[in-house]
């Protein structure tokens, strides 16, 4: 189903702007690395919380729908974009964004969550990579006043 791709749709974009020749806050490599880093998050959060609850999803398929996985991948994206590429256009937050709400938007439509399962997923996904790119700031303060201090 087509929200099994859109949901990286906001990720490709970072590379795709990276290999245009726009310049994001990181280098590439670093973005991978942050990249991998908001998914891992994510998915520490997303796939005990799917065990633990046991919420039957709606077409009755199994009993793993809250949170919702695909949406929060699709938000962990689109906040990856916003991170790397906002500061160029706010359009470009919006692009990632949309394209998170309407993978969001599938997941309901095809009747394989409930509306709370996708807000959850979102939610996991935005925060984890805001989680991220904070702890990275930390580090990167923590050298620098390192260096300073010798």
């Amino acid at each position: 189903q087509i929200d099994d791709y859109t949901q990286y749709l906001p990720a490709v974009a970072v590379f795709t702007l990276d290999a245009a020749g726009l310049k994001g806050r990181t280098k590439p490599q670093k973005q991978l690395l942050l990249y991998a880093l908001g998914n891992i998050t994510a998915t520490a959060v997303v796939q005990p919380m799917k065990r633990i609850i046991g919420r039957e999803r709606p077409n009755q398929s199994d009993f793993h729908s809250f949170p919702s996985g695909h949406t929060s991948t699709a938000f962990v994206a689109a906040e990856f974009l916003h991170q790397e590429f906002g500061h160029h256009s706010p359009w470009i937050s919006v692009a990632g964004y949309a394209t998170a709400a309407a993978t969001g938007y599938l997941r309901l439509y095809n009747n394989q969550h409930w509306l709370g399962d996708v807000l959850a997923g979102a939610a996991i996904g935005m925060a984890s990579t805001k989680f991220i790119y904070w702890m990275d700031k930390r580090i990167k303060n923590k050298k620098k006043a390192t260096k300073q201090a010798l």
